[in-house]
C-alpha cells in the first residue's frame, strides 16, 4: 500500500511542476473549470489537478509575500455543518507544491509567471484591494483569517 502512495506522491511531484509552467505561461485569466481542462489535457490526473489548483496559489502568494503573518490552518469545509481545521504542514500534496514552489523560486523566476500562479489566490486579491484602497496600510499589518476550502464528500 506504501509503494502506491509512493508512486502518486511521485506522479504528484511531477504534475506541480508541469501546472507551473502551464498555469505560469498561460496568457490569459482562466475560470478553474477551464483550468482544470487545461491540466487534465496535459496529462494530469483530475484529482491531483483539483488540489494543484487550490494549492499552487496559495503557496506562490506565501512565497511572494513572506513579511505577512500566515496561518498555519486551513479549514476544510463539506457542508454547513462539518468543518474539518488541518494544518498545512500536515497535508502531504501542500508540502510538495511548497518545495516545488521554493524551487522555482530559486531558479530565475518569471515576474509574470508568479503574478500568474499568485494572482489566483483569495490572499492576493484581498491584499491588492486593501493595499489599493488604503495608501497607509502596512503589509507586515495584515492580518488574515484561514483559507476555506470548499469541499465536496
Amino acid at each position: 500500500m506504501e509503494d502506491k502512495k509512493y508512486i502518486t506522491l511521485s506522479e504528484f511531484h511531477s504534475d506541480v511542476k508541469k501546472s507551473i509552467n502551464l498555469i505560469g505561461n498561460s496568457t490569459k485569466s482562466l475560470e478553474n473549470n477551464e483550468l482544470l481542462n487545461l491540466l487534465t489535457q496535459n496529462g494530469i490526473e483530475e484529482n491531483n489537478a483539483v488540489e494543484i489548483i487550490i494549492f499552487l496559489p496559495i503557496a506562490f502568494v506565501r512565497k511572494m509575500l513572506p513579511n505577512i503573518n500566515w496561518r498555519k490552518n486551513y479549514i476544510e469545509q463539506y457542508s454547513d455543518r462539518k468543518q474539518i481545521t488541518k494544518n498545512f504542514s500536515d497535508n502531504e500534496q501542500y508540502g510538495i507544491i511548497e518545495k516545488e514552489t521554493e524551487s522555482y523560486y530559486n531558479r530565475n523566476p518569471k515576474s509574470e509567471t508568479i503574478l500568474n500562479i499568485a494572482g489566483r489566490s483569495a490572499e492576493f486579491r484581498a491584499i491588492n484591494e486593501l493595499l489599493l484602497k488604503d495608501d497607509k496600510a502596512n503589509i507586515s499589518d495584515i492580518n488574515l483569517t484561514e483559507n476555506i476550502i470548499l469541499r465536496t464528500e
